[in-house]
C-alpha cells in the first residue's frame, strides 16, 4: 500500500480527523512525515517551542515532566490513534511536557500550520478537537483531585482509565505505573500485589490484566 493512501487511511481512523473530506485528509496525509523513535529516545522537550500535532502510529508514548532531585512524573500516558500535546497547536505556545518513546515507535508529525488550516475549513473537525482537549483537561483535573489519596486509590484509577486505551491487559511495567501515580516502585508492587491477591488484578512480566474493573471502582467511590 502507497505510503500516502497508508496515511490517509490512519486519519480517518484518528478521531480528530474523521470529520475530514476525502480532499483534506489526503491533504493532511501529504503534509504528514511518519518518524520512528527507539525506546527512550525524546521526541520533543518540555518548554521547546512547538510546531506540530503529534499522533501515535505503533507503540506507546509517555509525556513527562523531570523533578527536582531527579524524579520523574508521567503525566499521560498515550496509545495508538491518539494525539499527544496538541494543545500547544492552538495558542502556539510551547510544549508543556517532555514526550518520549515507552516503547519502539513510530509517530506521525503533522505541521500546525497545516492543523489550523484544516480546523478553519472544517466545523466539525474543530468541533471534535475541543471535545478532545476538554476530555483531556478533566482527565488531568480528576488526576489532580486524587493526588493526595491513598496510594491504592491512586492506582486504582489509573488502571482504570489505562484500560480504556488498552483493554483489558495494559502493558505497562509497575515502574510505568509508579511513575503514573507518582509514587515509588516498591509500594506500587505492594499495591499491585494485594490487588492480585483479592483477585482484582493478575500481574505478568511487564503486564497487568484487569480481572474484576468494578472491583477497582469500589474503591474510588
Amino acid at each position: 500500500m502507497p505510503r500516502r493512501h497508508a496515511l490517509e487511511l490512519f486519519l480517518k481512523q484518528v478521531q480528530m480527523f474523521r470529520h475530514l473530506s476525502a480532499a483534506e485528509r489526503q491533504r493532511a496525509a501529504a503534509a504528514c512525515r511518519e518518524r520512528s523513535f527507539d525506546r527512550g529516545e525524546a521526541i520533543f522537550h518540555e518548554g521547546h517551542p512547538s510546531d506540530s500535532v503529534w499522533l501515535v502510529r505503533e507503540g506507546r508514548v509517555h509525556l513527562l515532566h523531570y523533578l527536582t532531585g531527579g524524579r520523574v512524573q508521567t503525566t499521560c500516558v498515550m496509545a495508538p490513534g491518539e494525539s499527544f500535546c496538541c494543545l500547544p497547536a492552538l495558542d502556539r505556545g510551547s510544549y508543556p511536557a517532555t514526550a518520549v518513546a515507552a516503547t519502539p515507535a513510530k509517530v506521525i508529525q503533522l505541521p500546525t500550520s497545516v492543523f489550523h488550516e484544516l480546523m478553519q475549513g472544517s466545523p466539525a473537525m474543530a468541533q471534535e478537537t475541543l471535545c478532545t482537549f476538554c476530555t483531556r483537561l478533566r482527565q488531568v483535573e480528576a488526576k489532580g483531585c486524587l493526588a493526595h489519596d491513598p496510594v491504592d486509590r491512586r492506582i486504582a484509577q489509573a488502571l482504570l482509565t489505562l484500560q480504556k486505551k488498552f483493554g483489558e491487559t495494559i502493558p505497562m511495567t509497575r515502574q510505568e505505573i509508579a511513575d503514573l501515580v507518582g509514587t515509588t516502585v516498591e509500594t506500587a508492587i505492594r499495591t499491585i500485589s494485594r490487588f492480585q491477591k483479592e483477585g482484582r488484578v493478575r500481574s505478568t512480566r511487564g503486564k497487568l490484566a484487569l480481572l474484576q474493573p468494578d472491583a477497582l471502582k469500589q474503591l474510588l467511590s
